[in-house]
């Protein structure tokens, strides 16, 4: 009996529960993955993430090969098309079973339902699996039983379910199977469309390498997360976000270790209770996702701010996207943004801020140039933190709370280093200055091409 594991953002064999669930059942497992360019263009996902995920997909032919499991690469360029590329290869190896992750997302879910219904008329059973998040979207309820829309009660409730959803986790992993190592997926040097990345070998890529940096993050960062995780100068994160959001490591995973991380050290148990918290924002925002299906369709959270009348200033909008408001750590945000494809969560706060509430510019335009950049791109966490920033989301801060740029860069950036690297032409002001060279009137400033 041969069975079909389905990796979509959940591309590991450590913590792999759809993986794990085929080896115990069958026979002989496969494994495929497949490509939907076309749907990715829809979705506004840029080249840099893409390339990231073609990178990490690589490095799972590999983890298979390692446990005797052919994955097989396929390209279903709409999601529409999934059914029939999933039964024709599930036909082709003569599977009886696939099996996948669950995923929330409305056109996910959709793709998901018709996969499921083509299949059942083949007699191919299926079965969904726990793979991307620590508890499942939908199953954590308010004391009304009411989905959770405020985040401070919502992670109280998902601690006190912590225990129950690490069971059974960690990196346990499935023993190779008997047979032949299999050959070499057919993986293309480049996804059509997706060429123009930025450079991301400085990411870890993989699941093995990412779980080295999650465990030198533990020993070396987490202890001073809570208070190095704002500082854009310096590497004050645990630089997991990209696997996160592809799955090379599992959400689970990285709570079971900062947990165990707690008890070996006390001292570091602060920060770490951060960083778990930054876990559970993930799943907010899922559960978010699941629980009102709007945001998934280009709508705001709250319906009554579908009334904002934004601001259409094409000028205004490339100004911010190229980095040239001649607010400094705006400017600076967003040229790194650009050249890197990543940007601090602290960054990301402020300067969608400044988009939406200084420049009065729609939220959705924002998001979308994220999504056109991030490496790490996630839907539910991108269109959370926006509509959060932009107070038509879960938050329980009125309107007109809005982060002064300037501020937040003396803050978070009091010397100007991370300014200076990104803007070199005001390199050379002072620390006093470099926040708001315009209200300081230096003359080194006026002749400089900063606006």
């Amino acid at each position: 009996m041969a069975e079909l594991v389905w990796f979509r953002n959940d591309m590991r064999t450590f913590d792999a529960p759809h993986l794990s669930a085929a080896c115990e059942n069958a026979d002989e497992v496969h494994a495929c993955f497949l490509l939907a360019p076309g749907q990715w263009r829809r979705h506004g996902i840029g080249p840099n993430h893409v390339e990231y995920l073609r990178r990490s997909l690589i490095d799972l032919g590999g983890r298979l090969a390692e446990l005797n499991i052919p994955l097989h690469v396929r390209t279903a360029d709409l999601f529409s098309d999934a059914p029939n590329t999933i039964i024709t290869l599930a036909k082709e190896l003569d599977c009886t079973r696939v099996h996948w992750g669950r995923d929330h997302a409305f056109n996910e879910m959709e793709r998901d339902r018709a996969t499921r219904k083509a299949l059942g008329t083949e007699g191919i059973e299926v079965r969904e699996h726990d793979t991307q998040w620590v508890s499942r979207p939908g199953s954590l309820r308010t004391k009304t039983d009411g989905p959770y829309k405020v985040f401070t009660p919502f992670l109280k409730s998902w601690r006190l379910a912590l225990t129950a959803n690490l069971e059974g986790t960690g990196r346990n992993r499935p023993t190779p199977r008997p047979g032949p190592r299999p050959n070499p997926p057919q993986i293309p040097d480049l996804v059509p469309g997706f060429e123009n990345h930025v450079n991301i070998d400085d990411w870890p890529i993989g699941e093995v390498a990412c779980l080295a940096e999650l465990d030198r993050f533990l020993t070396e960062r987490a202890g001073e997360y809570g208070r190095n995780r704002d500082i854009p100068s310096i590497q004050g994160t645990s630089g997991l976000s990209p696997a996160l959001a592809c799955g090379t490591v599992s959400p689970r995973t990285c709570v079971l270790a900062a947990r165990e991380a707690m008890e070996r050290s006390p001292a570091a148990v602060p920060g770490l209770d951060v960083w778990e918290s930054e876990i559970a924002w993930r799943d907010f925002y899922r559960n978010i996702m699941f629980e009102f299906p709007r945001v998934s369709k280009d709508r705001a959270f709250r319906p009554d701010t579908e009334q904002v009348v934004w601001l259409d200033e094409p000028e205004r909008f490339d100004a911010w996207c190229e980095g040239r408001t001649g607010y400094p750590i705006v400017d600076a945000a967003m040229r790194g943004l650009v050249a890197t494809g990543w940007m601090h969560n602290r960054l990301r706060m402020v300067v969608s801020q400044f988009l939406s509430k200084h420049l009065l510019t729609d939220w959705r335009k924002g998001e979308g140039f994220f999504a056109q950049h991030l490496v790490d791109m996630d839907f539910a966490s991108n269109n959370g933190g926006w509509q959060w920033s932009s107070s038509t989301g879960t938050d329980s801060a009125p309107y007109f709370r809005v982060f002064n740029p300037t501020t937040q860069g003396r803050r978070f950036d009091p010397e100007g280093a991370f300014i200076r690297r990104w803007i070199p032409e005001i390199a050379h002001l002072s620390d006093k200055a470099i926040h708001e060279p315009s209200v300081n009137n230096d003359r080194l400033w006026e002749s400089c091409e900063y606006p």
